[in-house]
């Protein structure tokens, strides 16, 4: 039977097992409190740095599968970057089979082998989606990775401002708030704030690629925004004078984290 496959693989994890055991739990613990738990019509299975989460049914249309799936990636995805930890994940639908067993859970398929194959070889980090399900993702943008991906932008609120700025900066405070389109600029400007100090300082060419290969995606989309936030930094007063953010944009934790190794 074919499903609604999310395979996610934690980027780095090998190296925090033996390095950093409380991030490690952390790690656990965020995905642990996550709403796909709580949702009848999917099935999650989580191993070591694995994560795979996939359709029980197919008793909603596919839009609806893949729009949760996404959802669910993002959530993730935030959640997660707030400790500096990110994934590669990919959505796909191929066949894919799971058994209650007596004593133990089967599971096997199409969709696992292919993700678990392709994901080693996609630059970057982030989500990617199958092109035969992509126009399914139509609530989320997204933008033309190879000849079987596409890539979602998960920095929603940072592109609808983009968009309905037209890339100028700086803006009324107000306009942030209006609208909850932008509710998650904060964690967007945190984001590319951290992984600019890593792509600039970390020793280590095969992670530094990785980060280019995001922030160039972004800065490629969204040229005028980043013109300003190299010169000036990715600050929140930098979006609006008087808008000071939810999240200090002085405690990087990708420094403190390089300083201590």
């Amino acid at each position: 039977m074919e499903k609604t496959f999310l395979y996610i693989d934690i980027l780095g994890f090998k190296n925090l097992v033996t390095s950093n055991t409380d991030k490690v739990e952390s790690i656990f613990k965020i995905i642990d409190s996550l709403h796909v738990h709580k949702d009848i019509a999917f099935q999650t299975i989580v191993f070591s740095d694995t994560i795979l989460v996939f359709n029980k049914d197919n008793r909603y249309p596919l839009h609806f599968y893949v729009t949760y799936l996404i959802e669910y990636a993002q959530q993730l995805f935030y959640r997660l970057s707030m400790i500096n930890v990110y994934f590669k994940g990919i959505i796909t639908l191929k066949p894919f089979t799971y058994l209650e067993l007596k004593n133990v859970n089967a599971y096997y398929g199409e969709a696992l082998i292919s993700t678990y194959q392709d994901e080693k070889e996609l630059k970057g980090f982030g989500l990617y989606i199958d092109k035969s399900i992509s126009n399914d993702a139509f609530i989320f943008e997204k933008i033309d990775f190879n000849e079987k991906y596409d890539y979602i932008l998960l920095c929603q609120s940072l592109i609808k401002l983009y968009k309905k700025t037209k890339g100028k900066l700086p803006i009324s405070e107000s306009l942030l708030t209006e609208t909850d389109d932008y509710y998650r600029i904060d964690e967007d400007i945190r984001f590319f704030r951290e992984i600019d100090y890593y792509r600039k300082h970390i020793n280590n060419d095969h992670i530094i690629v990785k980060y280019d290969y995001v922030y160039n995606k972004y800065r490629l989309l969204l040229p005028d925004f980043f013109r300003v936030f190299e010169k000036e930094g990715f600050l929140p007063w930098v979006i609006s004078p008087n808008y000071t953010g939810s999240i200090n944009p002085f405690d990087i934790l990708a420094e403190s984290e390089l300083k201590s190794k």
